[in-house]
């Protein structure tokens, strides 16, 4: 694993453990359901992530944390756009 990897998969832990998950994802106006197929989960899963009880794992953190971040840029170039 290299160490872009284990920073993104500290980043999606950090995100999922604060509430910063769930929070990127209504504000981006998604359901769990449609971050579970970008990711490549069931829907349960990202619940729990969100929930706090799992934690992201591997090759889904690891997308989860890609899913994220293309959402935080899209949200922030649309807050630079709104300002």
């Amino acid at each position: 694993m290299e160490i872009r990897d284990l920073k993104r998969l500290h980043y999606v832990r950090a995100a999922a453990a604060s509430g910063r998950a769930r929070q990127t994802r209504v504000a981006a106006e998604l359901t769990q359901g449609e971050i579970a197929k970008a990711v490549g989960v069931a829907q349960p899963t990202v619940a729990q992530w969100e929930n706090g009880n799992r934690t992201p794992r591997g090759a889904a953190a690891l997308r989860y944390a890609a899913v994220l971040e293309s959402l935080e840029r899209t949200l922030a170039a649309a807050a630079k756009d709104a300002g």
